[in-house]
């Protein structure tokens, strides 16, 4: 067997002799791009020669791993509003774990939904009016048998694809490495049915599966380079870069919430990689450009972590929190700001029926509290509020839970 057997063709690829700069007018701007550029970063990459090139490994993805031992123990929280304790059972927040992969998945999601809107923001601020910024998602896949002469060709890879999306328009972003495709190709609504479902890896989900390495990617920029540029790209290197749009739309991503679905569904199959020396695992994802330095305002984080958890329960089957507090009002009105997010504990049961807190704009003062539920760690800083502690009627509950709590020397890991 040869090495074209094992990996197809790696020979080096004929030096292009015709490339030139493409000028194109798209959204009422005229665009200059030289393909030629970005043909050279991937041809950086090829393998070439004789030598034995590295392939794109194979790895784990969210929910399909080991969960710590002490996830699922019962630990208390409390209610923001009214100080109300409850038992939930704790979260590990691992992304291998069957349990906690799907809250990871939605959490990490938020993270790096508000970073990509931090991005946006920043980018439309340094001048005035609206100049444009938009988000984009972008599927770029290597051609058959590609390897690389790297020790680690993902990092390798990575590297270049940063340089190619530079080339393309796009500065700041994140990119997914997707290890699998379905045994049919493209089956984006087949991943319900694999993810956070209690299904097994081997001899189960594994066998619906192929190995073709891929990479999806959510950008904010002006103007993605395509149409003559990307059919240029896949001539001369075999790679396929498609700006995925909706239906016969130019449009890539909406708003937030559909950028929450692009997010949350490229990171729920994202591969999972043990690290070398602390053996912890890390999602193989990367940030580049401005978006991996800038740190989104809170008022950022609460948008988008309630969009991601707005559009979680339909991206893939990923459930709803049930976090919201049972007591029963008394007439009082919700204290916290951010009353009625579903926010992190246990996730509903199959079968279950979520805790949807009423979102009609009138006083919530019947009914139950519909509070937010918080790890009994934060507690001390509403211990010491007294305003707080005076408007909330199960204050003296929780501070008697709290030194309980403290006593057993139990701690639960921090939200």
């Amino acid at each position: 067997m040869t090495i074209r057997d094992l990996y197809g063709d790696t020979s080096a690829r004929e030096p292009t002799r015709k490339r030139s700069g493409i000028r194109y007018t798209a959204d009422g701007a005229v665009y200059q791009s030289n393909p030629s550029e970005i043909v050279n970063r991937f041809e950086a990459i090829d393998a070439s020669g004789d030598a034995f090139g590295n392939e794109l490994p194979e790895t784990d993805l969210p929910g399909f791993g080991q969960r710590y031992d002490d996830c699922g123990d019962d630990v208390p929280r409390f209610c923001a509003d009214c100080g109300a304790t409850h038992t939930v059972g704790r979260t590990c927040y691992r992304s291998q774990c069957p349990r906690c992969g799907v809250a990871w998945t939605r959490d990490r999601s938020s993270t790096i939904a508000a970073k990509l809107e931090a991005t946006r923001r920043y980018e439309e601020a340094k001048r005035e009016g609206w100049s444009g910024y938009k988000f984009h998602h972008l599927a770029l896949s290597p051609p058959d048998g590609f390897s690389t002469f790297s020790h680690d060709p993902l990092d390798r890879t990575f590297d270049v694809l940063k340089e190619v999306l530079e080339e393309l328009g796009a500065s700041a972003g994140v990119i997914f490495y997707h290890p699998y495709r379905g045994e049919d190709g493209d089956d984006r609504g087949e991943w319900k049915g694999r993810l956070f479902s209690g299904r097994e890896w081997e001899e189960d989900v594994r066998e619906e599966l192929e190995h073709s390495p891929h990479f999806h990617v959510a950008v904010a920029a002006k103007h993605i380079d395509g149409g003559h540029v990307t059919r240029a790209i896949e001539e001369e290197t075999g790679w396929l870069v498609e700006r995925i749009t909706k239906g016969d739309s130019s449009v890539s991503v909406y708003d937030e919430y559909d950028l929450s679905r692009v997010v949350s569904y490229c990171l729920s199959h994202t591969g999972v990689m043990q690290q070398e020396g602390d053996g912890s695992y890390r999602a193989q994802y990367r940030y580049f450009g401005r978006t991996a330095n800038l740190t989104p305002t809170d008022d950022i984080r609460a948008k988008m972590d309630a969009a991601v958890r707005s559009v979680a329960p339909n991206t893939l089957g990923l459930p709803w929190s049930s976090v919201a507090c049972s007591e029963d009002r008394d007439g009082r009105e919700p204290q916290s700001p951010l009353v009625g997010l579903p926010t992190k504990g246990d996730e509903v049961e199959p079968g279950e029926e979520p805790v949807f807190p009423a979102d009609d704009g009138s006083p919530r003062t019947e009914g139950k509290c519909a509070g937010r539920l918080l790890n009994i760690n934060k507690a001390p800083r509403f211990l010491e509020d007294a305003e707080w502690c005076e408007a909330a009627p199960h204050a003296e509950e929780l501070r008697e839970v709290f030194a309980e709590w403290s006593d057993e020397g139990d701690r639960p890991p921090p939200d």
